[in-house]
């Protein structure tokens, strides 16, 4: 059996896990995730702007947001559901693009986690169920970035 061959029989991932350390107490960096004001800081990728932000901030709650390329101009949707909500621990909630005709795409599941470290918070986030391995990475990038945003927003004091 080839390298190739071995490479096609596995399959390719689906879900991912991002790990980020943040300079602030982890309850700060949970209200980073619930707060509109706040999350228009970091929650687009780079090269992207929050343009609005709607959350029903309870189990079973709609949250809507809507972005922009800053290179294009086009405006992306995006929705979901919140499944739980323990705050600062565990945020959870589905996310779903929004299609041109108001139907949304395959739903996935994101599980954000705060842990505690002597004043700075690990961040864990998983989402998962993606239809497809190229779905997953593209997330994958674009909630990298977007993570990466929210360090450099809490490191510059801001998010106090």
């Amino acid at each position: 059996m080839t390298a190739r061959e071995g490479n096609a029989s596995r399959p390719e991932p689906r879900d991912f896990t991002l790990t980020r350390i943040v300079n602030a107490p982890r309850e700060r960096v949970f209200r980073a995730f619930i707060e509109p004001a706040r999350m228009q800081q970091w929650w687009a990728p780079r090269g992207y702007r929050m343009l609005s932000c709607t959350l029903d901030l309870r189990e079973g709650g709609a949250w809507r947001m809507r972005i922009q390329s800053e290179e294009t101009g086009e405006i992306l949707s995006e929705a979901g559901v919140y499944r739980a909500i323990r705050e600062p621990e565990r945020l959870s909630f589905t996310h779903a693009w929004v299609r041109l005709n108001g139907t949304l795409t395959h739903p996935t599941l994101v599980t954000v986690d705060f842990a505690d470290r002597r004043g700075r918070t690990e961040i864990s986030f998983r989402q998962t169920d993606f239809p497809s391995a190229a779905a997953c990475r593209s997330h994958e990038e674009g909630w990298g970035s977007s993570l990466d945003l929210l360090g450099a927003y809490i490191d510059k004091g801001r998010a106090t």
